[in-house]
């Protein structure tokens, strides 16, 4: 068999109320002679009082908090370069990401460019900062974060809205509190996109052909609690143990992503969000779909073992027949969720789609997908999905 080396950098805490760890956490990074902190956050978190939470919790402490909420609903590297200006001013010793992914990108991008003299946009271009970055803590919100143990971040570029991503060692937070009481929040439609924005990323991370005994073990019990929680949502929208499930499958499903590599429904979601107003979970429940069946052509058993994970019974069936079956047991919930099937549902040109095409297959993790791809293959799928 290959080597296979196994490590894991962040702490991760994950339950009920474990914001409450925050100082903690903050009082080993903040400083300690007058501590700090940049609490980069997303302004729609503000009607939950969220904010004010997490700032009184690090207040209280003793630790002084920076604001930075002025990120908009289509941020761009513009935002980051924004953030990164505060961050060198007030010469913060720690950032905190609170909210979304595209939130918790822009906060690890500071925290890796600002010890370093250059902007976002060198970076972006390829410049290594060769510094370490500032301890990075992320409170996600959003009921998935696939990339919680990668080093590295993706950002619109901001000169003309591609999407980039920037692999940087030691860019990854230090800690990440994972508290399923902020996602209370989240509609049930919302909440349930969320969670087949995570089962994508597991499922396409299952196929990768960077795959391994590890990733398999931890992807197939995170595809199994999304699935559950998915259920629960559609069953029973207001039940809080969804959200709790959500977030076991979502952790183990970024772990398992961190061993393995996602694949093209996951780049053309960052392509296409970069360039067009559509959310990256609603782009990531059409095409999950449609990625099943492609990589139903080269890994045909890899989709008929999704069956059982889904909670249908497999017993016997040819594997052909089983991975038809993960594709409809996915496409029947969207049905009840009334969740769009096809790209034209949000009004995208066919023929603009192109350059997201080619912005997908730049993305470095494309390389594992199992099967190579050429920019013309993964715009014959973009077709395929529209």
């Amino acid at each position: 068999m290959a080597d296979f080396t196994f490590s894991v950098r962040p702490r991760i805490s994950l339950g009920p109320d474990t914001l409450l760890r925050l100082p903690l956490f903050a009082g080993e990074y903040a400083g300690s002679a007058s501590p700090r902190a940049l609490l980069v956050v997303d302004p729609l978190l503000s009607e939950s009082k969220t904010i004010d939470r997490v700032r009184s919790l690090l207040e209280d402490r003793g630790v002084q908090v920076l604001l930075f909420d002025e990120l908009p609903d289509r941020a761009t590297s513009r935002a980051a370069d924004d953030a990164l200006r505060l961050a060198r001013g007030a010469r913060a010793p720690l950032v905190i990401g609170l909210g979304g992914l595209k939130t918790l990108m822009v906060a690890r991008a500071v925290a890796a460019v600002a010890p370093s003299r250059l902007d976002i946009d060198a970076v972006l271009d390829g410049q290594t900062t060769g510094c370490p970055s500032l301890p990075l803590i992320e409170i996600p919100t959003s009921l998935r974060h696939g990339f919680m143990t990668d080093e590295s971040f993706f950002l619109v570029d901001g000169r003309d809205r591609r999407v980039r991503l920037v692999r940087s060692p030691g860019s990854g937070p230090v800690a990440v509190l994972v508290d399923p009481n902020l996602s209370a929040s989240l509609s049930p439609k919302l909440a349930s996109t969320c969670v087949l924005a995570g089962l994508m990323g597991a499922v396409e991370s299952y196929v990768s052909a960077r795959s391994s005994f590890m990733s398999d073990l931890l992807l197939e019990r995170a595809v199994s609690s999304l699935a559950k929680a998915l259920d629960i949502l559609v069953a029973r929208p207001d039940d809080p143990t969804a959200r709790v499930e959500a977030w076991r499958g979502a952790f183990l499903a970024s772990v398992g992503q961190g061993l393995s590599a996602p694949g093209i429904g996951t780049a053309l979601s960052l392509a296409i969000n970069a360039r067009y107003p559509v959310p990256k979970s609603s782009l990531a429940a059409i095409l999950l779909p449609y990625s099943m069946e492609s990589a139903s052509k080269s890994r045909l058993e890899k989709v008929a073992a999704l069956l059982p994970l889904l909670g249908e019974e497999a017993d016997g069936m040819p594997d052909g027949e089983a991975a038809a079956k993960s594709v409809e047991w996915l496409r029947t919930r969207l049905g009840v969720l009334k969740i769009p099937s096809r790209l034209k549902d949000f009004d995208l040109s066919l023929d603009r789609l192109v350059e997201t095409a080619r912005d997908a297959r730049e993305l470095d993790f494309v390389n594992y997908l199992p099967r190579a791809v050429s920019v013309e293959d993964v715009f014959d799928f973009v077709k395929t999905a529209f």
